[in-house]
């Protein structure tokens, strides 16, 4: 819109708003006041705009087919706008604090899902700390980013995209690795994918910008559109009605990638020195291998959450994106990778079984990689054999037991104690033969018993000095 019709529009504006009239202001009325004031006008009709909230206004077509919205509501006179300001200003909040973003391509019930197990809300920021919150939210992403959610999105939205299409066999590849148990390399094979996804919404791979300036680029190419789909297009409208911080209550879009954009520059790209959340999901920290902390394995499901609010942005960044903002129905496609998904878990599960059957018999130490350590295996075993043969043992010999301990990692034991005619024994029983000695010195000042699963392993140089019982547990006879 040229200058000049700029300004003679904006005078009918303020004529009309200033006098409180734009509310009933007639069409004709409208009319002949741009004809007196040497606006030439194409059409004038009545319209509504916005996206939450439809708001009356009068479109004016000019010459060259230029538009301008002139509202018929003010501002504060928007009742949905008033009641709103102070709630999503709480909701931009809460994001904030528990370092994250609205996810996207689900509905709230999924989403109220995640907040029902974390048992926080909206609001919930104002009774707890940055670190309580963000510890207790950690359960909201598993829960949300599920096989139901990353499946579909994968499978049948991803493949449409510009920006991310190329980087789907990747992507598939890590949930494949995530469920068969390599769960840190499947989040490091998902984080460089994050920048070339800027670049190509931005379309400016080769101009040398930072990477926070890339981000700002996106969101603001995406603000751009959203906010042209607002207006209905139009070539002006009062300035207050655009306003970020107006346009952020009015459109959930807008809110939407603001919250994301705000993300990516102030957690996921912000220097090691100055971030501060507990996730550790930062590109720094990956890239400058400064720390372990992006090593969590729970940031897979944050990586699967980033790049599908990507794509969420992708829809409103770029003109020509073929990406619908629903979740797809699942179809076969989704329903063959689901079956692989599933073959990896149970797959994993076999495999864990064998090989530490494998490694108790033959004295053979578990090799240590970073998404497992071993313990949770190790430790349900000892809990098994303790409650599956100690115990029944103790018991069909006329022993009442008591005591059950924790399985100790420190160590790799549990104990139990028992009693019968006046008489208490101690058990314990440690997780292998090859034990340091300094474990069994130390059982060996209140345990009679000290067993071990599996075979004899040079039995007597990790038990030297102890004078208690010390043998495999399969060779050891209940007293009477």
């Amino acid at each position: 819109m040229s200058e000049q019709q700029l300004r003679k529009v904006k005078g009918i504006w303020c004529k009309f708003n200033n006098q409180n009239r734009m509310s009933t202001v007639t069409l004709d009325e409208m009319r002949i006041c741009c004809i007196k004031r040497g606006v030439e006008i194409i059409e004038i009709e009545e319209c509504t705009f916005g996206f939450n909230q439809s708001i009356p206004a009068i479109k004016i077509t000019v010459a060259n087919n230029l538009t301008a919205l002139l509202p018929r509501q003010k501002l504060f006179d928007i009742q949905i706008y008033k009641n709103n300001i102070l709630p999503f200003k709480k909701e931009e909040e809460f994001w904030h604090k528990v370092d994250w973003f609205p996810p996207v391509f689900m509905n709230m019930e999924m989403i109220n899902e995640g907040f029902k197990v974390t048992n926080l809300k909206i609001g919930y920021q104002d009774y707890f700390n940055k670190t309580q919150l963000q510890e207790r939210f950690s359960e909201f992403f598993p829960t949300v980013y599920n096989l139901s959610n990353i499946i579909p999105i994968t499978i049948q939205t991803l493949p449409k995209s510009i920006s991310i299409s190329k980087h789907v066999p990747v992507i598939r590849e890590s949930i494949l690795a995530f469920y068969s148990g390599m769960r840190v390399t499947s989040v490091a094979s998902l984080i460089p994918i994050v920048e070339d996804i800027l670049n190509s919404i931005i379309e400016d791979a080769d101009e040398d910008l930072k990477l926070k300036d890339k981000v700002q680029r996106c969101i603001a190419r995406a603000r751009e559109n959203i906010t042209s789909d607002h207006i209905l297009g139009a070539d002006w409208i009062p300035d207050e009605y655009i306003e970020i911080d107006v346009l952020k209550v009015m459109n959930e879009r807008i809110r939407i990638i603001e919250l994301i954009g705000d993300w990516l520059i102030n957690s996921f790209y912000e220097k090691t020195n100055k971030y501060q959340n507990s996730s550790g999901f930062n590109r720094h920290f990956f890239a400058h291998a400064k720390s372990e902390i992006w090593q969590n394995p729970s940031n897979f499901f944050r990586a699967m959450g980033l790049i599908q609010a990507l794509a969420f942005v992708e829809c409103f960044a770029m003109k020509q994106s073929k990406l619908s903002i629903f979740a797809p129905l699942p179809d076969q496609r989704s329903k063959s990778f689901h079956i692989e998904v599933l073959a990896c878990l149970n797959s994993q599960h076999t495999k864990n079984i064998f090989l530490q059957q494998i490694q108790i018999n033959n004295n053979l130490p578990f090799n240590v990689i970073v998404s497992d350590d071993g313990w949770l295996r190790k430790s349900a075993l000892l809990s098994s054999q303790m409650n599956d043969d100690i115990v029944k043992r103790l018991r069909n010999t006329g022993w009442q037991c008591h005591s059950f301990s924790e399985p100790e990692k420190e160590g790799e034991f549990i104990t139990i104690q028992a009693f019968k005619n006046g008489r208490n024994i101690k058990i314990a029983l440690l997780y292998c033969c090859d034990t340091c000695n300094k474990i069994y010195k130390e059982l060996e000042k209140t345990c009679d018993y000290i067993l071990y699963l599996g075979p004899p392993y040079k039995q007597s140089s990790y038990a030297q000095g102890v004078q208690k019982h010390v043998g495999p547990l399969n060779a050891w006879l209940v007293p009477n």
